[in-house]
């Protein structure tokens, strides 16, 4: 019996950093959900410069929905709705797990007004890409951006 003992000693040490993490998780419930650098309940602030003028929105993920290719802060009916109706404000993050690219895109004011943030490394930080500019959905000019995150879960 206590041979039997010793050799389960070993076993037990061995269940200690599970029992950790099911403790931590048990305390802070699970894990946000998260695609590439995108976390539900963080806030990024994208800025660049293009066209000879300096553009900022501010992009929360509220959610990650599941969208053609990977996740969104938002479903992919309701993007199209509002970029189709030049809905000043609104913002939209996504991640492209095939590409490993994230997006961050936002309607300006006046028609048709969009701004596209591609991030091509999303492991970066901050995260730098190409700022495009694009009216009536055709792009007018390009620069360069960057996301910041400004607020974490």
């Amino acid at each position: 019996m206590y041979r039997l003992a010793l050799l389960t000693l070993p076993l037990l040490g061995a269940c200690a950093p599970l029992n950790a993490m099911l403790a931590d998780r048990d305390t802070n419930g699970p894990a946000p959900r998260r695609a590439g650098p995108l976390v539900v309940g963080q806030t990024w602030t994208v800025s660049g410069l293009v066209d000879g003028r300096s553009v900022t929105s501010t992009i929360s993920i509220r959610d990650l929905v599941d969208v053609p290719g990977g996740s969104g802060s938002v479903n992919a009916s309701d993007q199209i709705t509002a970029f189709e109706r030049s809905q000043a404000g609104f913002t939209v993050a996504d991640f492209d797990r095939s590409r490993r690219v994230a997006r961050f895109r936002w309607v300006g004011e006046g028609e048709g007004i969009t701004y596209t943030c591609r991030v091509m490394e999303a492991a970066a930080s901050p995260l730098r890409g190409e700022l495009t500019y694009e009216r009536l959905g055709k792009a007018v000019a390009n620069g360069t951006c960057e996301a910041v995150l400004s607020q974490t879960p």
